[in-house]
């Protein structure tokens, strides 16, 4: 039995690290980031990639992982100023954070109680960040104390690292790279099995692969979301006996595009 309504639940447009799903861009990413966070040579560390190619998910999945072993700091809207990230590091340290102190005497305090302990902070969304809190990960970067990994989204990013900040220092930057269209029928069915919905999975064939990455260009959030619209229409037509839609093909992929706006019908 085809039950769309619950498996279009599988590819809802949330970040749960459970559902890791091990495409080459993401295993690239996953090794580059966690080696240069081993190394510990660079202590500014760039993921860039177009929003929805799965950089937060990533992050996240790291983040979680190092955790186990050292302290892992995860800062997922980086809308602080200056005293509200040394407030993050403090409470992260469990150390008493006094508003009272001035920023510099802060500082100090705080790099001699990192100075020691091994620690990696992810700030998600870094192209928020305004010039004075990417000045302050700066000079807390050339302290040799701190790393930081910034995931930005790719154009934003690019511009960032051109400025007088980072230009000059020492870095690692990691591009996030869009799914193959096999590597997205290998997730659509990979998915779909997973979930015990055999009999769905066996409706996607390689072409339909092929069309559904050409309409969402690969990127990771974007093919969710076009599966979702697809399985939400193949509900529709199930419930309401439209046979001419029972199956995938060209239209219904195009009404998909059409739904989540990857396309329109002017």
């Amino acid at each position: 039995m085809r039950d769309y309504t619950r498996a279009k639940e599988l590819f809802r447009d949330i970040i749960d690290v459970k559902y890791y799903f091990d495409s080459v861009g993401a295993e690239v990413t996953r090794y580059k980031v966690e080696n240069a966070i081993e190394e510990r040579n660079a202590p500014l560390i760039f993921l860039i990639g177009d929003p929805g190619v799965g950089k937060s998910y990533i992050l996240k999945l790291i983040s979680k992982e190092l955790e186990k072993k050292s302290l892992s700091i995860f800062i997922d809207h980086p809308f602080f100023d200056k005293r509200d990230l040394l407030k993050i590091l403090y409470e992260s340290k469990n150390l008493e954070f006094d508003k009272n102190i001035n920023f510099n005497t802060l500082k100090e305090r705080l790099i001699k109680n990192y100075r020691n302990d091994k620690h990696t902070i992810f700030i998600d969304e870094a192209q928020l960040l305004n010039e004075e809190q990417f000045e302050l990960i700066r000079i807390l970067g050339d302290t040799k104390v701190f790393q930081f990994v910034l995931s930005m989204h790719k154009e934003e990013g690019r511009a960032i690292l051109d400025k007088k900040h980072f230009k000059s220092r020492t870095k690692v930057v990691v591009e996030y790279e869009k799914l193959h269209y096999k590597e997205v029928y290998r997730y659509i069915q990979s998915t779909l099995l997973l979930g015990n919905f055999g009999e769905i999975s066996q409706m996607f064939s390689l072409k339909d692969a092929k069309k559904i990455t050409k309409y969402t260009d690969g990127n990771f959030r974007t093919v969710k979301k076009f599966i979702y619209s697809l399985l939400s229409l193949l509900e529709f037509a199930k419930k309401n006996g439209l046979r001419k839609y029972g199956e995938i093909n060209s239209n219904l992929l195009q009404m998909s595009a059409l739904d989540i706006g990857v396309i329109d019908d002017k």
